[in-house]
Protein backbone atom coordinates (compact mmCIF):
# COMPACT_ATOMS: atom_id res chain seq x y z
CA UNK A 1 0.00 0.00 0.00
CA UNK A 2 1.53 3.31 -0.73
CA UNK A 3 1.50 5.55 2.36
CA UNK A 4 0.18 8.68 2.02
CA UNK A 5 1.33 12.12 1.07
CA UNK A 6 2.77 14.69 3.72
CA UNK A 7 -0.81 17.26 3.27
CA UNK A 8 0.21 20.77 3.21
CA UNK A 9 -1.55 22.97 5.95
CA UNK A 10 -4.60 24.62 5.05
CA UNK A 11 -3.82 27.99 3.65
CA UNK A 12 -5.02 30.65 5.73
CA UNK A 13 -3.96 34.53 6.80
CA UNK A 14 0.08 34.65 7.21
CA UNK A 15 0.81 34.71 10.49
CA UNK A 16 1.82 38.43 11.73
CA UNK A 17 4.79 38.56 14.12
CA UNK A 18 4.39 40.53 16.86
CA UNK A 19 7.09 43.87 18.44
CA UNK A 20 8.46 43.44 21.03
CA UNK A 21 10.81 45.89 23.29
CA UNK A 22 14.30 45.42 21.87
CA UNK A 23 13.38 44.97 17.99
CA UNK A 24 13.51 47.55 15.62
CA UNK A 25 12.03 50.81 17.01
CA UNK A 26 8.79 50.70 14.70
CA UNK A 27 8.89 54.69 13.51
CA UNK A 28 12.23 55.24 12.52
CA UNK A 29 12.49 51.58 10.93
CA UNK A 30 9.01 52.17 8.91
CA UNK A 31 9.82 55.79 7.71
CA UNK A 32 13.31 54.66 6.91
CA UNK A 33 12.61 51.47 4.69
CA UNK A 34 9.64 53.78 2.94
CA UNK A 35 11.91 56.63 2.36
CA UNK A 36 9.07 59.02 3.68
CA UNK A 37 9.04 62.45 2.17
CA UNK A 38 7.09 63.24 5.41
CA UNK A 39 9.71 62.10 7.56
CA UNK A 40 9.21 59.73 11.09
CA UNK A 41 6.79 62.24 12.10
CA UNK A 42 4.03 60.76 9.35
CA UNK A 43 4.48 57.62 11.21
CA UNK A 44 4.08 58.86 14.66
CA UNK A 45 0.75 60.80 13.63
CA UNK A 46 -0.51 57.63 12.09
CA UNK A 47 0.03 56.18 15.42
CA UNK A 48 -1.02 58.71 17.67
CA UNK A 49 -4.56 58.92 15.32
CA UNK A 50 -5.27 55.35 15.98
CA UNK A 51 -3.98 55.43 19.56
CA UNK A 52 -6.57 58.16 20.05
CA UNK A 53 -9.36 56.95 18.44
CA UNK A 54 -9.71 53.73 19.28
CA UNK A 55 -10.60 52.61 15.11
CA UNK A 56 -10.65 54.60 12.10
CA UNK A 57 -10.70 53.91 8.55
CA UNK A 58 -8.25 55.19 6.08
CA UNK A 59 -10.07 58.31 4.74
CA UNK A 60 -10.46 59.51 8.18
CA UNK A 61 -6.85 59.02 9.08
CA UNK A 62 -5.11 60.31 5.63
CA UNK A 63 -7.39 63.34 6.92
CA UNK A 64 -6.62 63.76 10.29
CA UNK A 65 -2.94 63.15 9.56
CA UNK A 66 -2.80 65.42 6.38
CA UNK A 67 -1.31 62.87 5.03
CA UNK A 68 -2.12 61.88 0.78
CA UNK A 69 -4.55 58.54 1.33
CA UNK A 70 -1.85 56.22 -0.93
CA UNK A 71 0.80 57.77 1.81
CA UNK A 72 -1.44 56.97 4.78
CA UNK A 73 -2.70 53.64 3.69
CA UNK A 74 1.10 52.26 2.97
CA UNK A 75 2.28 53.55 6.38
CA UNK A 76 -0.97 51.70 7.98
CA UNK A 77 -0.03 48.54 6.18
CA UNK A 78 3.86 48.59 7.20
CA UNK A 79 2.69 48.69 10.58
CA UNK A 80 0.62 45.99 10.62
CA UNK A 81 3.64 43.91 8.53
CA UNK A 82 5.54 45.22 12.12
CA UNK A 83 2.32 43.62 14.67
CA UNK A 84 1.80 47.34 15.84
CA UNK A 85 -1.41 47.77 14.12
CA UNK A 86 -4.20 45.43 12.70
CA UNK A 87 -7.11 46.17 11.23
CA UNK A 88 -10.86 45.29 12.42
CA UNK A 89 -13.15 47.39 10.53
CA UNK A 90 -10.61 49.84 10.13
CA UNK A 91 -7.07 50.45 11.90
CA UNK A 92 -6.55 50.11 15.49
CA UNK A 93 -3.59 49.24 17.77
CA UNK A 94 -2.27 45.35 18.78
CA UNK A 95 -1.81 44.62 22.60
CA UNK A 96 2.10 45.43 21.39
CA UNK A 97 1.27 48.04 19.69
CA UNK A 98 -0.36 49.63 22.38
CA UNK A 99 2.35 48.76 24.86
CA UNK A 100 4.60 50.41 21.84
CA UNK A 101 2.93 54.31 21.72
CA UNK A 102 1.96 54.24 25.51
CA UNK A 103 5.49 53.07 26.87
CA UNK A 104 8.02 53.54 24.27
CA UNK A 105 6.30 57.39 22.81
CA UNK A 106 4.35 58.67 26.02
CA UNK A 107 1.23 58.73 24.15
CA UNK A 108 -2.12 59.14 26.74
CA UNK A 109 -5.73 57.73 25.57
CA UNK A 110 -7.78 60.01 24.12
CA UNK A 111 -4.92 62.76 23.86
CA UNK A 112 -6.13 66.30 22.32
CA UNK A 113 -9.95 64.78 22.10
CA UNK A 114 -11.16 67.78 23.68
CA UNK A 115 -12.82 70.45 22.41
CA UNK A 116 -10.77 72.98 20.42
CA UNK A 117 -9.80 75.67 22.91
CA UNK A 118 -6.54 76.87 20.93
CA UNK A 119 -8.39 78.53 18.03
CA UNK A 120 -9.09 82.08 19.49
CA UNK A 121 -9.06 84.31 22.83
CA UNK A 122 -12.85 83.87 22.91
CA UNK A 123 -13.24 80.22 22.51
CA UNK A 124 -14.21 78.98 26.33
CA UNK A 125 -11.51 76.79 27.66
CA UNK A 126 -12.57 73.12 28.75
CA UNK A 127 -14.75 72.69 32.17
CA UNK A 128 -12.23 69.96 32.99
CA UNK A 129 -9.12 72.55 32.49
CA UNK A 130 -10.26 74.93 35.56
CA UNK A 131 -8.57 73.32 38.25
CA UNK A 132 -5.51 73.87 36.00
CA UNK A 133 -5.93 77.79 34.79
CA UNK A 134 -6.18 78.40 38.94
CA UNK A 135 -3.23 76.99 39.46
CA UNK A 136 -1.93 78.75 36.80
CA UNK A 137 -3.51 82.05 37.96
CA UNK A 138 -1.64 81.60 40.79
CA UNK A 139 1.64 80.82 40.00
CA UNK A 140 1.44 83.49 37.65
CA UNK A 141 1.29 86.06 40.82
CA UNK A 142 4.60 84.85 41.27
CA UNK A 143 6.11 86.10 38.23
CA UNK A 144 8.58 89.00 38.84
CA UNK A 145 7.89 92.46 37.34
CA UNK A 146 8.71 92.42 33.89
CA UNK A 147 11.48 93.98 32.22
CA UNK A 148 10.14 96.36 29.19
CA UNK A 149 14.17 96.21 27.89
CA UNK A 150 13.77 92.43 27.70
CA UNK A 151 10.50 93.09 25.54
CA UNK A 152 9.14 90.95 28.53
CA UNK A 153 5.29 91.52 28.87
CA UNK A 154 3.14 89.04 30.56
CA UNK A 155 1.14 86.36 28.59
CA UNK A 156 -2.19 85.86 30.76
CA UNK A 157 -2.63 82.29 32.54
CA UNK A 158 -5.65 81.55 30.01
CA UNK A 159 -2.94 82.12 27.17
CA UNK A 160 -0.14 80.00 28.95
CA UNK A 161 -2.67 77.02 28.50
CA UNK A 162 -4.12 77.94 25.32
CA UNK A 163 -0.64 76.68 24.17
CA UNK A 164 -0.30 73.88 26.07
CA UNK A 165 -3.35 72.40 25.21
CA UNK A 166 -2.86 73.02 21.28
CA UNK A 167 0.67 71.45 21.74
CA UNK A 168 -0.94 68.61 22.64
CA UNK A 169 -3.83 68.48 20.49
CA UNK A 170 -0.50 68.40 17.49
CA UNK A 171 0.98 65.78 19.17
CA UNK A 172 3.61 67.87 20.06
CA UNK A 173 3.69 67.78 24.39
CA UNK A 174 3.23 63.93 24.87
CA UNK A 175 6.24 62.02 25.16
CA UNK A 176 8.15 64.86 23.80
CA UNK A 177 11.15 67.05 24.54
CA UNK A 178 9.96 70.91 24.59
CA UNK A 179 12.55 73.72 24.91
CA UNK A 180 11.46 77.37 25.39
CA UNK A 181 13.16 80.07 24.38
CA UNK A 182 12.52 82.92 26.93
CA UNK A 183 9.69 82.05 29.42
CA UNK A 184 8.23 84.85 31.13
CA UNK A 185 4.79 83.27 30.39
CA UNK A 186 5.12 80.36 32.10
CA UNK A 187 3.98 78.70 28.98
CA UNK A 188 6.12 75.47 30.56
CA UNK A 189 4.48 75.33 33.63
CA UNK A 190 1.33 75.09 31.39
CA UNK A 191 2.40 72.06 29.74
CA UNK A 192 3.98 71.09 33.38
CA UNK A 193 0.73 70.57 34.70
CA UNK A 194 -0.86 68.61 31.97
CA UNK A 195 1.77 65.84 32.97
CA UNK A 196 2.29 64.61 29.55
CA UNK A 197 5.65 65.64 28.32
CA UNK A 198 8.91 63.37 28.77
CA UNK A 199 11.34 66.56 29.29
CA UNK A 200 11.07 70.05 29.70
CA UNK A 201 13.34 72.64 29.72
CA UNK A 202 13.77 76.89 29.76
CA UNK A 203 16.61 78.96 28.73
CA UNK A 204 16.11 82.83 29.64
CA UNK A 205 18.50 84.95 30.58
CA UNK A 206 16.47 86.62 33.70
CA UNK A 207 17.75 85.09 36.69
CA UNK A 208 14.90 86.16 38.35
CA UNK A 209 12.42 84.65 36.29
CA UNK A 210 14.36 81.34 36.52
CA UNK A 211 14.19 81.35 40.18
CA UNK A 212 10.12 81.57 40.13
CA UNK A 213 10.38 78.81 38.10
CA UNK A 214 12.75 76.64 39.51
CA UNK A 215 10.54 77.13 42.89
CA UNK A 216 7.18 76.32 40.82
CA UNK A 217 8.89 72.85 39.56
CA UNK A 218 10.07 71.88 43.24
CA UNK A 219 6.86 72.89 44.63
CA UNK A 220 4.60 70.93 42.12
CA UNK A 221 7.22 68.08 41.34
CA UNK A 222 7.61 69.11 37.54
CA UNK A 223 10.97 68.48 37.14
CA UNK A 224 11.05 71.44 34.95
CA UNK A 225 14.70 72.21 33.82
CA UNK A 226 16.22 76.27 33.99
CA UNK A 227 19.40 77.27 32.07
CA UNK A 228 20.48 80.72 32.46
CA UNK A 229 21.70 81.78 29.27
CA UNK A 230 22.22 84.37 26.99
CA UNK A 231 20.71 83.62 23.40
CA UNK A 232 22.89 85.96 21.85
CA UNK A 233 25.89 83.33 22.96
CA UNK A 234 25.72 79.57 21.09
CA UNK A 235 23.15 77.35 22.92
CA UNK A 236 25.00 75.06 25.75
CA UNK A 237 25.93 72.13 23.91
CA UNK A 238 24.20 69.85 26.46
CA UNK A 239 21.39 71.33 24.47
CA UNK A 240 21.85 70.81 21.16
CA UNK A 241 20.19 68.30 19.14
CA UNK A 242 18.23 67.17 21.91
CA UNK A 243 14.75 68.57 21.36
CA UNK A 244 11.78 67.49 19.60
CA UNK A 245 10.06 70.81 19.63
CA UNK A 246 10.59 74.42 20.67
CA UNK A 247 8.62 77.05 21.62
CA UNK A 248 9.53 80.88 21.71
CA UNK A 249 8.23 84.31 22.01
CA UNK A 250 11.13 86.34 21.36
CA UNK A 251 11.91 90.20 20.93
CA UNK A 252 9.58 91.32 18.26
CA UNK A 253 12.12 92.63 15.74
CA UNK A 254 13.70 90.77 13.01
CA UNK A 255 17.05 90.23 14.60
CA UNK A 256 15.38 88.89 17.50
CA UNK A 257 13.00 87.13 15.72
CA UNK A 258 16.28 85.16 13.32
CA UNK A 259 18.63 85.00 16.12
CA UNK A 260 15.69 83.00 18.81
CA UNK A 261 14.55 81.14 15.82
CA UNK A 262 18.32 79.75 14.98
CA UNK A 263 18.99 79.01 18.30
CA UNK A 264 16.28 76.87 18.43
CA UNK A 265 16.57 75.17 15.40
CA UNK A 266 20.26 73.69 16.66
CA UNK A 267 18.17 72.05 19.43
CA UNK A 268 16.30 69.99 17.61
CA UNK A 269 16.33 66.31 17.38
CA UNK A 270 15.32 65.97 14.10
CA UNK A 271 15.21 68.70 11.81
CA UNK A 272 12.44 66.91 9.45
CA UNK A 273 8.91 68.16 9.27
CA UNK A 274 9.62 69.38 13.33
CA UNK A 275 6.75 71.47 14.76
CA UNK A 276 8.08 75.14 16.07
CA UNK A 277 6.01 77.38 18.09
CA UNK A 278 6.50 80.96 17.35
CA UNK A 279 4.55 83.95 19.03
CA UNK A 280 5.01 87.42 17.33
CA UNK A 281 3.54 90.37 16.74
CA UNK A 282 1.07 91.64 13.88
CA UNK A 283 3.81 94.00 11.96
CA UNK A 284 2.87 96.31 8.68
CA UNK A 285 3.06 94.26 5.36
CA UNK A 286 6.63 94.97 4.50
CA UNK A 287 7.62 94.14 8.15
CA UNK A 288 4.82 91.02 7.68
CA UNK A 289 7.41 89.91 4.64
CA UNK A 290 10.69 90.18 6.61
CA UNK A 291 9.43 88.07 9.14
CA UNK A 292 8.07 85.68 6.66
CA UNK A 293 11.46 85.64 4.66
CA UNK A 294 13.21 85.01 8.00
CA UNK A 295 11.51 81.66 8.52
CA UNK A 296 11.23 80.47 5.12
CA UNK A 297 15.07 80.84 4.88
CA UNK A 298 16.38 78.80 7.62
CA UNK A 299 14.27 76.25 6.11
CA UNK A 300 11.03 76.51 7.77
CA UNK A 301 7.34 77.44 6.76
CA UNK A 302 4.28 78.24 7.96
CA UNK A 303 1.59 75.68 8.80
CA UNK A 304 -1.36 77.43 10.45
CA UNK A 305 -1.24 81.01 11.36
CA UNK A 306 -3.67 81.66 14.51
CA UNK A 307 -3.98 85.70 15.02
CA UNK A 308 -5.19 86.88 18.14
CA UNK A 309 -4.24 83.79 19.88
CA UNK A 310 -1.76 85.25 22.66
CA UNK A 311 -3.61 87.70 25.02
CA UNK A 312 -0.88 90.23 27.06
CA UNK A 313 -1.41 91.78 30.39
CA UNK A 314 -0.48 95.64 30.15
CA UNK A 315 0.83 95.28 26.26
CA UNK A 316 -0.86 98.07 24.92
CA UNK A 317 1.99 99.00 22.36
CA UNK A 318 0.70 96.34 20.02
CA UNK A 319 -2.88 95.90 21.89
CA UNK A 320 -2.47 93.58 24.09
CA UNK A 321 -2.49 90.46 21.53
CA UNK A 322 -0.29 88.92 19.19
CA UNK A 323 -0.45 85.70 16.53
CA UNK A 324 0.54 82.09 17.02
CA UNK A 325 2.12 80.28 14.24
CA UNK A 326 2.85 76.86 13.92
CA UNK A 327 5.93 76.19 11.88
CA UNK A 328 7.14 73.05 10.20
CA UNK A 329 11.00 72.47 9.84
CA UNK A 330 12.33 70.61 6.50
CA UNK A 331 15.24 68.62 5.65
CA UNK A 332 17.09 72.24 4.55
CA UNK A 333 16.00 74.05 8.09
CA UNK A 334 19.49 75.07 9.19
CA UNK A 335 20.22 78.76 11.84
CA UNK A 336 20.42 81.55 10.21
CA UNK A 337 22.80 82.73 13.38
CA UNK A 338 25.29 79.67 14.08
CA UNK A 339 28.22 82.04 16.14
CA UNK A 340 27.87 85.00 19.02
CA UNK A 341 26.06 87.62 17.63
CA UNK A 342 26.65 91.20 19.02
CA UNK A 343 23.80 92.99 17.28
CA UNK A 344 20.68 94.68 18.79
CA UNK A 345 17.56 92.44 18.82
CA UNK A 346 15.17 94.44 21.68
CA UNK A 347 12.87 97.14 19.99
CA UNK A 348 13.86 99.39 22.52
CA UNK A 349 17.37 98.59 21.14
CA UNK A 350 16.39 98.49 17.15
CA UNK A 351 13.65 101.27 17.27
CA UNK A 352 14.34 103.61 19.96
CA UNK A 353 11.34 105.98 20.47
CA UNK A 354 10.34 108.69 22.48
CA UNK A 355 6.50 109.36 23.57
CA UNK A 356 5.26 112.25 25.42
CA UNK A 357 2.11 111.43 27.52
CA UNK A 358 -0.10 114.39 29.10
CA UNK A 359 -2.10 113.39 32.17
CA UNK A 360 -5.25 114.97 33.20
CA UNK A 361 -3.57 117.04 35.22
CA UNK A 362 -2.02 118.71 32.57
CA UNK A 363 1.39 117.46 33.34
CA UNK A 364 3.81 116.02 30.29
CA UNK A 365 5.90 113.17 30.90
CA UNK A 366 8.84 111.87 28.58
CA UNK A 367 8.58 107.82 28.44
CA UNK A 368 11.09 105.58 26.66
CA UNK A 369 15.05 104.59 26.81
CA UNK A 370 16.95 106.57 29.07
CA UNK A 371 13.70 108.13 30.62
CA UNK A 372 12.34 108.17 33.86
CA UNK A 373 9.49 105.74 32.74
CA UNK A 374 10.62 103.19 29.99
CA UNK A 375 7.12 101.89 29.10
CA UNK A 376 3.76 103.82 29.48
CA UNK A 377 2.76 100.26 31.59
CA UNK A 378 5.88 101.44 34.05
CA UNK A 379 4.36 105.26 34.40
CA UNK A 380 0.94 103.61 35.21
CA UNK A 381 2.22 100.98 37.83
CA UNK A 382 3.96 104.53 39.49
CA UNK A 383 2.31 107.17 38.78
CA UNK A 384 1.85 110.56 37.12
CA UNK A 385 4.83 112.39 38.93
CA UNK A 386 2.62 115.48 39.31
CA UNK A 387 -0.60 113.95 41.37
CA UNK A 388 0.11 110.50 41.68
CA UNK A 389 -2.89 109.42 39.10
CA UNK A 390 -1.96 106.26 37.35
CA UNK A 391 -4.62 106.19 34.56
CA UNK A 392 -6.03 109.08 31.93
CA UNK A 393 -2.21 109.01 30.32
CA UNK A 394 -2.99 110.88 26.55
CA UNK A 395 -0.57 110.40 23.75
CA UNK A 396 0.52 113.43 22.54
CA UNK A 397 3.68 113.15 20.40
CA UNK A 398 6.25 110.37 19.06
CA UNK A 399 9.55 110.81 18.18
CA UNK A 400 11.30 108.16 16.31
CA UNK A 401 15.47 107.86 17.77
CA UNK A 402 18.19 107.15 16.21
CA UNK A 403 19.60 103.79 17.31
Amino acid sequence: MTPPRDEKPPRGRRKRRTWKPGDPDPVRDVAARMDLKEGEEAVRRILREVHRRGKVGTKDLARATRLPIPVAAAIRRELEKGGIIARKGGATLTEAGERYVEETLGMTRGEGLTPSAHKGSKTPLPKEHEATLEKLREYGSLRPTPLPQLDQAHATPETALRRALYMLEEGDLAGRSVLFLGDDDLTSVAAALLGVARRLTVVDVDERLLDTIREISEKGGFGIQCVHHNLRNPLPESLVGEYDTFFTDPPYTPPGLRLFLSRGVQALRRRKTASVYLAFADKPPLEMLEVHGAILGMGLYVEELIPRFNEYEGAEIFANTSFLAKLKATEEAEPAIRGAFQGEIYTGEVRPTLRIYRCRCGEEIEVGVGKDYLTVEELKSRGCPGCGRGEGFRLRKRVQLKP
